[in-house]
């Protein structure tokens, strides 16, 4: 990551940095193991030069004009610029997420991730190549309003993950378009009023995203995530039994991101006897009517919020947070696919099926198998990811895994069998997803 800076003596640092990842495996920028950076799935072949290194009146005037309105708004400036690129875009998703009425394509936040990430490594090849001082430094007529970058401000990365995630949230919440071209217009106001980039730099960086997120909604749409089931439940008193849905079942058809096949960790045949599982579940409820990690670990988007506490605690980079979100949602997105191959090839009965007087904490069970549990081999791929991407605090996120695990036990919604099994499949998934980033 050899950052173009302003003076010959931090590069040579740097470079001494470098070269001491590249030795040795597992240390790297800050917290986070090196890697080579290099995009996931796809890149462009685009050529851009450096226009000139004074900017034009008509420049200067756009971005003092910006800089004046966020001056009465900068809540606004500091709302789009005060944290990492994907950051905000990571909220816009998951708000339209929660207005869309009906069905959730299940790729939609993996793929923005990853169209962000490969767009960002395609923006820092051409920061590489072209060392550019930032707009406020280039004339003393433009104020610097937020953090100066001590890199190349050629080409906006902060617009390139816009340009992907507008158009990547657009394509799967259609509807709601007017509301994302809305919210691209404000980060663009904000971003030129910074000072660092100028207009160029922007549109070049929205170009840039905006073609990696057509590359990668041209792939989701053969992704299997959009096709519905036809097949029956089986019958028999030692399986699960409802009616999952049209969706559910289809998440072990989905097309992997990282993974060689979907069966590729798929665990063992679950118990034929239950007898010492349940026991051990009516023991607990006879002991406790309540259990604050079962609900906690329901309610909660706790996984969510340690990647972006981590990313902000540690200062990643923009390009080193958008490598660690690619990763921590490809982890994600390839972990379900294996609990629910799994789920869906062993059919495993649920406790208040299996004992229909037993109550669970947690009232209401998922309404699909249990074996194996989907909320702890996530958890188990999820911790491993991060452990990675930040080593210092990996006793902390295998502590995590293991709480969501007994959540789920306390919550009565699996058998203690479901959620061990599923931590190793999630352990097995996310070891796979961080090989597969660093081929």
């Amino acid at each position: 990551m050899d950052f173009q800076t302003k003076t010959q003596r931090p590069l040579f640092l740097k470079a001494i940095c470098l070269v001491a990842a590249l030795m040795l495996y597992q240390i790297g920028f800050g917290q986070e193991p090196y890697a080579k950076f290099e995009s996931f799935k796809f890149e462009l072949d685009e050529s851009f030069e450096l226009e000139n290194t004074e900017l034009s009146e008509n420049d200067i005037n756009r971005i003092a004009q910006a800089q004046e309105e966020m001056k009465a708004d900068s809540w606004s400036l500091k709302y789009w610029n005060d944290s990492y690129p994907s950051y905000r875009w990571h909220q816009i998703l998951i708000e339209a997420s929660k207005n869309h009425k009906g069905h959730k394509n299940g790729g939609r936040v993996a793929i923005m991730h990853l169209a962000i990430y490969d767009a960002m490594v395609e923006v820092w090849k051409h920061k590489k190549a072209y060392p550019q001082k930032a707009a406020s430094q280039l004339d003393s007529r433009i104020e610097l309003l937020s953090q100066e970058p001590e890199y190349s401000t050629f080409i906006c990365e902060w617009s390139a993950a816009a340009g992907a995630a507008q158009l990547v949230i657009s394509h799967y919440f259609p509807e709601q378009s007017d509301f994302i071209d809305s919210r691209l217009e404000e980060f663009k106001l904000a971003r030129l009023a910074t000072g660092i980039q100028t207009p160029s730099d922007i549109e070049k960086g929205l170009e840039i995203g905006r073609k990696i997120a057509e590359k990668y909604i041209q792939y989701a749409k053969d992704d299997r995530t959009d096709i519905q089931w036809t097949g029956t439940v089986p019958e028999a008193d030692s399986l699960w039994s409802g009616n999952p849905g049209p969706w559910d079942p289809m998440k072990r058809q989905w097309k992997p991101l990282t993974l060689l096949q979907a069966d590729q960790f798929r665990p063992a045949p679950p118990p034929t006897d239950w007898t010492a599982d349940m026991e051990e579940l009516r023991k607990f409820n006879a002991e406790n009517d309540y259990s604050e990690i079962a609900w906690k670990w329901k309610s909660e988007p706790i996984w969510d919020l340690t990647l972006e506490r981590k990313i902000l605690e540690y200062g990643l980079s923009p390009l080193e947070s958008a490598y660690a979100a690619a990763v921590f949602h490809t982890a994600r997105f390839d972990g379900i696919i294996a609990a629910w191959d799994g789920k869906y090839n062993y059919w495993g009965i649920r406790p208040f099926q299996y004992d229909p007087d037993f109550k669970p904490i947690l009232i209401d069970t998922p309404n699909f198998p249990g074996y194996p549990a989907g909320h702890t081999t996530v958890a188990g791929s999820l911790s491993r990811v991060l452990a990675f991407l930040f080593p210092k605090d990996e006793q902390l996120f295998y502590e995590m895994a293991s709480e969501c695990s007994e959540s789920r036990f306390e919550g009565g919604v699996h058998f203690r069998t479901d959620n061990e099994v599923g931590l190793e499949v999630g352990y097995q998934v996310g070891q796979q997803v961080i090989d597969t980033f660093n081929q």
